[in-house]
């Protein structure tokens, strides 16, 4: 058991990864340059990134969706993004695996409010669950991606959590760790090919949005043509 454990906190880890930061790069180059061809072909140049960037950080924190008609699914997934991007990056435990294995490190969260970003993440993700469930719509559109993605990150939460908290485990030390260093690395392969992207891609998203809505000239023209509208008043 400690050489699966040496090898899937070694080189298992430092191959996801790359993986991870390669996959990610590649996500960020494309849609950029997918962007600029976008902005090019547009009829109109004008985009308003000052007021793109504002409704941005208005979707970071929703304060106008929790007004809304779907505030419960807004907060559940709000409880689970901030676990998500919060814990990986700042719990002291991931901050010193990281220094020994390359030697960077940077401030940490203190125990106690990792513990309850964990516990929010995984309510949330159990909310989020229940609402997919409950929800027709949602059960309709719902892929299987969805399910894994959402299934497989509540493992790596509540394993992560009983890794913490040892007395609260029910499984043996060794196969709980290797059940969460397994599921995060799992995460950290699929993220550049999955909708696990958005949280890299997410500043673009607003940009693509309203550049797709700046058509190229002529397109209109085009567009009623295909309909068999060709020649009709808009």
């Amino acid at each position: 058991m400690g050489n699966v454990t040496h090898f899937v906190r070694g080189p298992l880890l430092v191959f996801a990864f790359m993986v991870f930061f390669l996959g990610i790069l590649r996500q960020v180059v494309v849609t950029v340059v997918e962007l600029w061809r976008a902005y090019e072909k547009a009829g109109d140049q004008h985009v308003p990134v000052s007021f793109l960037f504002k409704r941005s950080l208005g979707w970071i924190v929703p304060v106008n969706a929790l007004r809304g008609t779907r505030t419960f699914y807004t907060f559940a997934s709000l409880l689970f993004h901030a676990g998500m991007l919060l814990v990986p990056l700042f719990l002291a435990g991931h901050v010193e695996l990281i220094r020994k294995g390359i030697g960077l490190s940077w401030p940490t969260l203190p125990p106690g409010f990792s513990d309850g970003l964990t516990l929010a993440a995984l309510l949330g993700l159990a909310a989020l669950a229940f609402l997919r469930l409950a929800d027709r719509a949602s059960r309709t559109l719902g892929t299987f991606q969805d399910w894994f993605l959402l299934a497989l990150c509540f493992i790596a939460f509540l394993s992560g959590y009983w890794v913490a908290h040892p007395a609260s485990n029910p499984l043996p030390f060794t196969v709980i760790y290797l059940v969460h260093l397994l599921g995060a690395e799992l995460i950290l392969l699929l993220v550049p090919f999955t909708k696990l992207a958005h949280a890299a891609l997410f500043p673009f998203t607003r940009i693509s949005w309203e550049l797709g809505w700046h058509f190229v000239p002529g397109a209109g023209a085009k567009v009623r043509a295909s309909l068999g509208k060709a020649g009709e008043p808009v």
